[in-house]
């Protein structure tokens, strides 16, 4: 049995690989080395196809990433997955073979893949965040009076993967008060601040700058 189990989607966009011509192809893979990040757009291809082999090939670059096989090995593996699904017949292999090699040797993509797996490079990954305002009552020594004063309180939610966005999910919870949102708030602030200015040093340096959630 194959050491991959490719995803039908991703099935579906090696086959769309696979049944395109030679010319569409290489203005495929020539897209994507000048724009790794969106969606090619090419004549001969249409924008479900493009999106669909776009998919497929950057979900074959992390795959490959985080399994750490030799390039080699990583497409025979793609191969004996594609036979077991009956999408691969002998004759067709070597073409198949040689139209992988072609998509999985685009440098930007590779670059890109590696800084996504440096980026989930963590224990804990961030998911979402949500903060709770309420008021609660303060009431006098006699509870059976009306409150004497109300007390706003927030309440941080913060959910998040363990080890990577595939990870188990999960959240808890921190009181905050109004001096802590000032300074959340200063402390994000100063955060993109830095980010600015580490982005300025590397422009000059000549030095692409990947951010994995944008780019």
């Amino acid at each position: 049995m194959s050491a991959l189990n490719i995803p039908k989607s991703d099935r579906i966009g090696i086959s769309i690989l696979r049944e395109m011509s030679e010319e569409v192809l290489d203005k495929l893979v020539a897209e994507l080395e000048c724009s790794p990040a969106s969606v090619p757009s090419i004549d001969g291809l249409s924008p479900e196809d493009a999106e669909q082999a776009f998919d497929a090939i950057n979900s074959m670059y992390r795959v490959r990433l985080f399994s750490n096989v030799p390039f080699e090995e990583f497409v025979d593996d793609l191969c004996d997955s594609l036979r077991e699904h009956e999408e691969l017949d002998a004759d067709a292999e070597p073409m198949v073979r040689e139209r992988l090699i072609k998509v999985l040797s685009i440098e930007s993509l590779n670059v890109a893949a590696k800084a996504l797996s440096l980026h989930l490079e963590h224990e804990h990954m961030f998911c979402t965040a949500r903060i709770i305002t309420d008021a609660r009552p303060v009431y006098r020594d006699n509870p059976t009076e009306p409150p004497a004063a109300m007390v706003v309180t927030h309440v941080l939610k913060l959910s998040y993967h363990e080890t990577g966005i595939a990870g188990r999910l999960k959240e808890f919870y921190v009181g905050l008060g109004s001096l802590d949102l000032e300074e959340i708030r200063d402390t994000l602030e100063r955060a993109e601040e830095k980010a600015k200015s580490l982005k300025a040093v590397f422009d000059s340096a000549g030095i692409k700058l990947i951010d994995p959630q944008r780019d």
